[in-house]
């Protein structure tokens, strides 16, 4: 007989912790001292939870359990970057990696096993879809990386790992109310970047999220042809419709949305196409991220030559584009960006566009 399993507080929401308490005859306003346990002293055991009565800690002990994605390895790169691979109970594995940066560290995070996405120069869309990440996987990789990495200090988080995550958007949301939240890990929504491949739809639901964080989109082409080929998310919502999308979004003042837009030699790297850039993103208040494309043997793109990135940039500068190239981190151990995936094979077509 199936024995039934425990209520997972890791990654619970404030609302289901009372509801939890509600049912165990306690009062819920314990629900805030169960969570400065867990995310602000990173306390797992419930026995350990000192200010709770012991009547209550032996209830929660019956009923719950603090149950973070603990199963996973470290794999180190020569310039300080770690990947961590996290073995899921729920089954899969994701990655996500530690980045040290010169104004602190940052964290990427996956929201997926898998992506649907078919990006032709992605390699975690060679896995195809698996599933979904829970609230407790994705804030998992973030509390296991501060655990491990003894981080007091605030820490960026951008959702640029495996998965779309505005395919994941409800999970998402429960995700970002563990960041944002003073007694989850207590960072400023401007830590906090969200990264699409261009869902229009849930983008603009997203703009509606109270504690807006940073966005991102991966544009990566300057004609829908181009973008058709590398992103097929752009037969539904074009190049003209994305970037209306973006105009739309509630930016603070003060604030820019990213475009990322990843140079493939001889496919989106020439002065035709930065010019083009020039154009598509007038009025729109962005900045460029220009990532030269990290080469994988599985995949037959390649990095454009130094001078032909020069020169990309030179024609954005030239015409007062806020832009930098960035060079990624982790490339000698698969965790540059577009080559995180694991070992699992492709589950035929999954190609999802909403």
């Amino acid at each position: 007989m199936k024995t039934k399993s425990k209520f997972n507080l890791f990654g619970a929401s404030a609302a289901e912790i009372k509801k939890l308490l509600t049912d165990l005859g306690e009062p819920a306003f314990r629900e805030k001292q169960i969570r400065h346990w867990i995310y602000v002293k990173r306390v797992l055991e419930i026995e350990q939870m000192t200010n709770l009565s012991k009547s209550l800690r032996e209830k929660l002990q019956d009923a719950c359990e603090v149950r973070p994605p603990l199963n996973y390895e470290r794999h180190l790169s020569r310039d300080g970057s770690i990947k961590f691979v996290f073995h899921l109970e729920a089954g899969g594995d994701v990655e996500a990696v530690y980045m040290p940066m010169t104004k602190g560290v940052t964290m990427c995070l996956s929201s997926q096993v898998g992506c649907a996405q078919a990006c032709s120069f992605c390699m975690t869309a060679q896995m195809g879809f698996i599933r979904n990440l829970t609230p407790a996987e994705i804030v998992g990789q973030a509390f296991v990386i501060a655990r491990e990495m003894e981080l007091n200090d605030p820490f960026n988080i951008v959702m640029m790992g495996m998965g779309e995550p505005l395919l994941n958007l409800n999970n998402l949301t429960k995700s970002l109310d563990h960041f944002v939240d003073a007694l989850g890990l207590n960072l400023s929504p401007r830590r906090i970047t969200v990264s699409t491949s261009g869902h229009v739809r849930n983008l603009l639901k997203l703009g509606e999220y109270p504690r807006l964080p940073r966005i991102a989109v991966s544009l990566n082409a300057t004609t829908d042809e181009q973008r058709n080929h590398l992103m097929p998310v752009n037969l539904k919502w074009n190049i003209e419709a994305l970037l209306a999308a973006c105009r739309r979004l509630p930016i603070p003042p003060r604030e820019r949305i990213t475009l990322e837009y990843v140079l493939i030699e001889g496919l989106n790297d020439s002065p035709a196409d930065a010019k083009r850039l020039v154009r598509l993103v007038a009025n729109l208040r962005c900045k460029i991220n220009l990532i030269p494309f990290n080469e994988t043997p599985e995949l037959e793109y390649k990095q454009p030559a130094l001078p032909v990135i020069e020169r990309f940039q030179e024609i954005l500068n030239r015409s007062k584009i806020l832009n930098t190239v960035r060079w990624s981190k982790g490339r000698d151990i698969g965790a540059a960006c577009g080559q995180l995936a694991t070992p699992i094979a492709k589950r035929g077509p999954n190609l999802r566009v909403g």
